[in-house]
């Protein structure tokens, strides 16, 4: 590119950090008539186009459905950063600026509701914005706020762990990723989950030709497999009364010949992992352990595999 050409493109990236489109869609589409073929200049113009036929689309809404639209427009425009070249970070860069700060201005706006779930759920959207635009200590802030208000959230909980990965703190990442998907897998969205801890196990998974709700499902169990989700906690008797009464439960469901067992089969197994590292902790006969470890090679003997090897 030339000199010209670069400070219009410069120029165009920070219209889109302010979450402008429609200039700097003219802007790139003017460039591009002397700089015919540029893969980079290509790629901008398509991310630039999705986001100027947006606009206009929120009018009427609420701040909190507002920034549910954008949220949601974000998870569409996935499709089209699959296209992005290796010389491309500094386009997506510009454009998550745009949106996640967008987004942030809008659920700030939207923090006088009174519902508890609602302004749980806005917190927890506003440290989504922030973690997804770097601030992970302020992430973190809104993200611990949020769950105190309504504990128990799978996507919440493993937001958290997605920022303490970034944070470096490995261990309370991998014990809240474990916990998030043992609370409930098929809860969490993964397109706002990026750090290369979870990212990476994700991919393994996928490899293994998981796709949907199964994926979800799987994580955990390759999560242990791959020694990702490899820290253990005591459980309290309640937990572990929980734990047995839905082994129980599942193993009926699954002798169902109508069950889904693509989703059933993954569940079960996390369970079983999570009482072996119970009997483990507490130090329980081995022969408990050894009942459990059968189970689980009666209903998959290549898991019960790369699990003992």
């Amino acid at each position: 590119m030339s000199i010209q050409s670069d400070k219009a493109l410069e120029e165009a990236l920070k219209l889109i950090e302010s979450c402008t489109f429609s200039q700097p869609l003219a802007l790139l589409k003017e460039i591009l008539k002397t700089e015919l073929g540029n893969k980079r200049l290509v790629f901008a113009i398509r991310c630039c186009d999705f986001w100027a036929k947006t606009d206009g689309s929120m009018a009427g809404s609420t701040y909190f459905e507002q920034g549910e639209w954008l949220l949601d427009q974000w998870k569409k425009f996935q499709m089209i950063l699959e296209f992005a070249g290796p010389d491309c970070e500094k386009i997506i860069y510009s454009f998550k600026k745009g949106i996640f700060s967008r987004a942030l201005e809008i659920y700030s706006q939207a923090n006088d509701e009174k519902d508890t779930k609602y302004k749980s759920e806005i917190l927890r959207k506003t440290g989504l914005c922030y973690k997804k635009l770097g601030s992970y200590e302020m992430a973190l802030r809104f993200l611990m706020e949020a769950n105190a208000m309504v504990p128990g959230q799978a996507q919440l909980i493993a937001e958290m762990a997605d920022c303490y990965a970034f944070y470096g703190e490995t261990k309370n990442a991998k014990m809240l990723f474990k916990e998030a998907f043992y609370m409930d897998a098929r809860k969490i969205d993964l397109t706002f989950l990026d750090s290369p801890l979870i990212r990476v196990l994700v991919e393994k998974v996928e490899d293994a030709g998981y796709t949907g709700q199964a994926l979800l499902e799987w994580i955990p169990v390759y999560g242990v497999i791959l020694g990702i989700f490899n820290v253990k906690r005591q459980l309290k008797s309640k937990e572990v009364l929980h734990l047995n009464q839905e082994i129980y439960s599942k193993e009926g469901e699954i002798k169902d010949a109508s069950s889904n067992k693509e989703i059933l089969k993954p569940h079960l197994i996390n369970l079983y992992f999570w009482l072996i590292d119970y009997y483990v902790l507490e130090k329980d006969s081995i022969s408990r352990i050894n009942e459990v470890l059968l189970k689980l090679k009666l209903l998959d003997p290549e898991i019960h595999s790369l699990y003992v090897r």
